[in-house]
């Protein structure tokens, strides 16, 4: 057997997916593209608004800051939703919305302007995964499986966006380019009401005594508080290094500009978008390692392995950037697989929208100051001090994860 065989076999990305299950996470995989492609391309922009609105990086990371905690507040209520309604019915709803809010930044004049529509944006956006995770989990057949493959939809979306808003901004203005996202996400939510799956939040095996309340009740438990300091710890490395990682790319004088049909790009353009690319890697095998060997011994060994990739990129120096920051990337999207594994496997089918929605709420609420939290460290440091900082924050969530698995095996023996 071939060394890429093997790699095939042990990662899991080899494999068939039923009928049911195709349809299903062909129609959320695309939704799922379009939603990272919105939150995931805005750093591209972050340089263009500190020069045109005169602002420094502490104002545009409480800027982004906005957009990512609205992103998790609304989780909560689209997850309640999805759990009643269903997700064919705030699915749609959310790709509608976002289409309509990206429109208002044809009318943005100034910084608050621009932070007010950001935050539309994020709320709007925030209302996808709770409904499509909770369908994934309670519709699929194989849902481990359909979380990586779903996962893929993200890579694809917060890698292309980007490189093709970066072309788009080399012909016209960030202004008019933003909008032109409306047209897909607008289109598809038609598509989606139309022919998209369907889900059954009422069929019996998914109803719950008690109403919210008893709902809410099973999520105070130590468990879920163990998933929420993960969560927490993820959203801060994940929202911080993410939104000022093209503008570190830039100060790496040996990376490469590229010349593509008369226009320049810079590394902070084309390096970050091809780091998200290279992450689909990580969404298809973590998701499958999670299957093989369960999802808490993975998380460790992702955690473990982001630090010491934060920590090479505080030291490391010339083109060895692009190592570290393909590494830095595959292991950063082997989370979301994971953690949804992780959330199928302790909260009930009955509670799994909500459940979905409190941890991103908290993963994108709290998570989002990083990106303040980033902007104040290079306010008054640098880059090297921002990612020997940040490293320390994946041993926090993998000793959150080590806590859970322990715990669990004390309940169970």
């Amino acid at each position: 057997m071939s060394a890429r065989s093997r790699f095939a076999d042990v990662t899991g990305l080899r494999g068939h997916l039923s009928a049911h299950d195709r349809h299903l996470l062909g129609y959320t995989t695309v939704a799922h593209a379009l939603d990272h492609a919105v939150m995931l391309s805005i750093p591209l922009f972050v340089p263009i608004w500190i020069r045109q609105f005169d602002v420094g990086q502490t104002e545009i990371g409480l800027a982004v800051t906005v957009m990512a905690a609205l992103f998790g507040v609304t989780a909560i209520p689209s997850g309640l939703l999805s759990d009643h309604l269903g997700a064919d019915v705030l699915i749609p709803i959310f790709l509608g919305a976002t289409g309509v809010a990206l429109l208002l930044i044809r009318l943005v004049d100034g910084f608050l302007g621009l932070t007010a529509v950001l935050g539309l944006v994020g709320a709007a956006a925030g209302l996808y995964h709770p409904p499509a995770l909770s369908l994934i989990s309670r519709e699929g057949d194989e849902p481990s499986k359909g979380f990586a493959y779903h996962g893929l939809g993200a890579n694809l979306g917060i890698g292309l966006g980007p490189l093709v808003l970066t072309i788009g901004l080399t012909v016209v203005g960030w202004q008019t380019l933003l909008p032109l996202l409306a047209i897909p996400l607008i289109g598809f939510a038609f598509i989606f009401w139309w022919r998209g799956p369907d889900d059954y939040p009422e069929a019996a095996a998914y109803t719950v005594d008690g109403g919210i309340w008893q709902q809410l009740r099973s999520f105070l438990r130590v468990t879920f508080g163990l998933l929420v300091v993960m969560y927490v710890a993820a959203g801060l490395y994940y929202r911080g290094v993410l939104t000022f990682l093209p503008q570190f790319l830039d100060t790496v004088g040996t990376l490469p500009a590229l010349d593509i049909a008369g226009a320049t790009f810079e590394p902070g353009r084309w390096v970050y978008s091809a780091i998200l690319l290279v992450g689909a890697v990580g969404q298809i095998a973590g998701g499958n390692l999670g299957e093989r060997y369960g999802p808490e011994p993975v998380l460790l060994g992702v955690f473990v392995g982001t630090s010491a990739v934060l920590l090479a990129l505080s030291a490391l120096g010339g083109t060895t950037v692009l190592i570290a920051g393909f590494l830095f990337g595959t292991l950063l999207f082997t989370l979301p697989p994971l953690q949804s594994a992780l959330v199928s496997k302790y909260v009930p089918d009955a509670s799994q929208g909500l459940g979905y929605g409190l941890v991103f709420a908290i993963n994108f609420g709290v998570g989002s100051l990083g990106a303040s939290l980033a902007g104040t460290i290079l306010e008054e440091g640098s880059f090297e001090s921002l990612f020997q900082l940040f490293a320390v924050l994946p041993l926090f969530a993998l000793i959150a994860v080590f806590a859970l698995h322990r715990y669990s095996a004390i309940l169970r023996s």
